[in-house]
């Protein structure tokens, strides 16, 4: 089984994370702990996707080290807004993004952020028409 962590907690991040989790290790990462004690205990992301019971073996934690400790596939769900700086904090594992859009104050896009951190593992985007919602319900 591969372990694949998620960074980000939000509805995107949440959706991929329970979906994964029946095939795959995986751990979500929310930057907040009181909300990864919240989805942790309830089983579910009330503020984001409070429509999906998540799956027993996901892990969920606020403890970004421990979190993408051994990952062997990071995507990171976090807004444009967030990306330039949990590149910075993850190792050198391959990873892909699932942010969309643009950085607000350089205009940047995510793939040109990912270039400008000078990030030299196997990286990508995924993106295209969905909804968490419908991505979580399979």
């Amino acid at each position: 089984m591969s372990t694949l962590v998620v960074l980000g907690a939000g509805a995107w991040g949440t959706a991929l994370a329970a979906v994964l989790a029946s095939r795959h290790q995986v751990v979500l990462w929310a930057r907040d702990p009181a909300q990864a004690k919240a989805i942790a205990a309830a089983r579910r992301n009330a503020r984001y996707l409070s429509e999906i019971e998540l799956p027993s073996a996901l892990a969920v934690t606020a403890d970004f080290p421990a979190a993408v400790s051994g990952a062997q596939l990071i995507l990171v769900a976090t807004p444009v807004a967030g990306l330039r700086d949990v590149l910075k904090k993850i190792p050198h594992t391959p990873f892909v993004w699932l942010c969309k859009g643009f950085e607000q104050e350089s205009g940047a896009l995510p793939h040109e952020i990912a270039a400008a951190a000078g990030i030299r593992a196997p990286c990508g985007a995924l993106s295209g028409p969905s909804f968490a919602l419908e991505v979580a319900r399979g």
